[in-house]
């Protein structure tokens, strides 16, 4: 009985020295893992750290480059203002259109005396007379709008540059954050090989 009871107790240890090993071998980092993980971030930490340079050259140049864009802003508002001021083409040639819509109406109203299908169809055109008159109204008060945010904007010139100056420093502190995180992370995953190598070689020293 007691034999018995020995070998019982003999096997239960084996059996948890090998189940004890597997699971310390499972909650192990995977040293193959962490080393792809760090190449992983390296190639990252290139990209971004390009990124670092090129939005400090802008946080450098942005006062010049800010007036840059809100000089070529300024000139492309304009072009679109001139493009729809009362006497340009585009209106020109919107009053020789509703003039075709408002024949086709009297055409259709004519037609209409024996067809009255040509009611509603005379109906539609005058809707669409209507539509183009109210959004003619409509783009150019949006227009004497925007000429005068445009000229609000001009006067407050130094403000809208200094405001932009700040906004590339943002970038460029955003962009270094990034490079910092991912340094981070490098790190974590290179003292995890640290430990586990450390780990393992104390596992294999000769007692």
């Amino acid at each position: 009985m007691k034999t018995l009871v020995a070998v019982t107790l003999a096997v239960s240890l084996v059996i948890f020295v090998v189940v004890s090993g597997a699971q310390g071998q499972e909650d192990q980092p995977n040293i193959a893992q962490l080393v792809e993980d760090v190449n992983a971030i390296a190639d990252t930490l290139q990209t971004n750290i390009s990124g670092v340079r090129d939005a400090l050259s802008a946080a450098a140049d942005s006062r010049e480059n800010g007036a840059k864009l809100l000089e070529q802003m300024q000139s492309s508002i304009e072009a679109v203002h001139g493009s729809l001021a009362e006497d340009s083409e585009i209106w020109t040639e919107l009053t020789r259109v509703m003039e075709i819509w408002d024949e086709n109406r009297q055409d259709a109203l004519q037609k209409s005396e024996t067809n009255p299908a040509f009611g509603q169809i005379a109906e539609e055109w005058g809707i669409k007379i209507q539509q183009a008159g109210d959004l003619r109204k409509q783009i150019l008060d949006q227009r004497a709008n925007s000429m005068a945010m445009l000229d609000q904007v001009m006067s407050e010139r130094d403000l809208v540059l200094a405001y932009y100056d700040l906004g590339q420093a943002d970038r460029a502190l955003e962009a270094m954050q990034t490079v910092s995180d991912d340094l981070g992370r490098m790190n974590d995953s290179m003292q995890a090989i640290v430990d586990q190598t450390q780990v393992v070689a104390g596992a294999t020293v000769p007692q």
